[in-house]
């Protein structure tokens, strides 16, 4: 069963409900609790070491000093149980005063925000449809209200029975000093100890108490919930974009309700050269022929349909790749002979003094070199393989 550090009673899992979060979700913001349950929490999990009390590792307990509590270790110098024992080994820690960090402060904080993203969301997961249409998954935008920065003084008394126990402890806060204080996924306070006063003391029954005080500053920051009736937290989802495309679907000619079936071959019969051409798509690689030449065997180049005639863009009708790197149709052209085509490109012309064919020159409508009969020389578009 969970235990609350600060509030030391036992947490019953079977009567918290669970609670959906509202569509506009508010932030929680960074409370003086919230502080306090980092630095007690570290000390905790991080910070305090276990010491050997008749050959058994006891954890060293931490307890928060509430009035009632702290009353009565001043008066007495210690704390006793319901029975009358001594609380040993024992750290105790209480908040004593706030004060306004000046050199990270401004009375401009809360006028000003700054954003973080978070690209994870419960609600927009990576789904397929993002992935096919090429749309950007949407993000959570937080939009954040500077907090105020803060110093924090805590006091820190802690009891033992030996010297050698004492020194474990002191040695432990002495070496966490000037660190972050916090969960690694929640929040983080800088703390630093500044010196330990040690005392020992002879209780009654002659019992020797060993014990220390040091004084904690924890540079913090503040933020609440809402200021001014506004939420200093708000959440967001970057738009998204959905871009629609048109499809023709020739399946199931044959098939369905025979009006429809009758529907469809006439549509087809209506614009069947249009629909065979644009489903027209060759990909082969190239045969060398020479330093500017390569070519296509055993393939056809399809007509234009009369209703594309300067619809269609004939400049994209073979796309050129060399070693996998697009060439512009401005470096190329082509010429048709039976059943292959032939492409011859513009290597470029010499610069001004240079040796053929390594100093060739590139620009807009030249490669700038040679084909060679070990480059890769790929060609896409509107021709059919025989």
């Amino acid at each position: 069963m969970a235990v609350d550090p600060l509030r030391k009673f036992p947490i019953n899992r079977g009567e918290q409900l669970k609670v959906e979060a509202p569509i506009q979700e508010k932030g929680r913001g960074v409370r003086l609790y919230d502080v306090d349950l980092a630095i007690a929490e570290h000390m905790i999990d991080t910070v305090v070491p276990s010491v050997e009390i008749f050959r058994e590792k006891i954890k060293v307990p931490v307890m928060y000093g509430n009035p009632e509590r702290w009353k009565a270790i001043r008066k007495d110098g210690y704390l006793r149980d319901k029975k009358g024992q001594l609380q040993i080994p024992l750290i105790m820690f209480k908040r004593n005063s706030i004060e306004r960090d000046e050199a990270m402060s401004s009375t401009m904080n809360r006028h000003v925000s700054y954003p973080s993203i978070s690209k994870y969301s419960k609600k927009h997961r990576y789904d397929k449809f993002s992935a096919m249409t090429g749309t950007q998954k949407p993000v959570e935008i937080f939009d954040v209200v500077m907090p105020d920065y803060v110093t924090i003084s805590y006091e820190v008394i802690v009891w033992t029975d030996f010297t050698e126990h004492m020194n474990k402890i002191v040695e432990a806060f002495q070496y966490a000093t000037d660190e972050y204080w916090g969960d690694k996924n929640g929040f983080k306070f800088r703390v630093k100890v500044d010196s330990f006063e040690n005392t020992t003391e002879v209780g009654e029954g002659s019992q020797r108490i060993v014990r220390t005080t040091f004084t904690m500053l924890v540079n913090a920051y503040l933020l609440p919930e809402q200021f001014n009736n506004e939420t200093t937290h708000k959440k967001s989802l970057s738009p998204k974009k959905v871009v629609w495309g048109l499809e023709t679907d020739l399946t199931g000619l044959s098939g369905g309700n025979g009006t429809n079936s009758e529907i469809k071959k006439k549509m087809y019969n209506e614009y069947a050269d249009i629909i065979d051409f644009m489903s027209i798509r060759g990909s082969k690689q190239t045969i060398f022929v020479d330093a500017d030449s390569v070519k296509l065997t055993s393939v056809d180049k399809p007509k234009l349909p009369p209703e594309l005639d300067g619809v269609f863009n004939t400049d994209d009708w073979f796309r050129v790749y060399v070693n996998g790197v697009y060439i512009a149709h401005q470096k190329y052209n082509y010429e048709e002979v039976g059943t292959e085509i032939t492409f011859n490109f513009n290597t470029g012309s010499l610069s001004e003094g240079g040796t053929y064919p390594t100093d060739l020159v590139s620009s807009d409508v030249a490669l700038g070199y040679i084909i060679s009969s070990s480059d890769e020389v790929g060609i896409t578009g509107k021709f059919i393989e025989l």
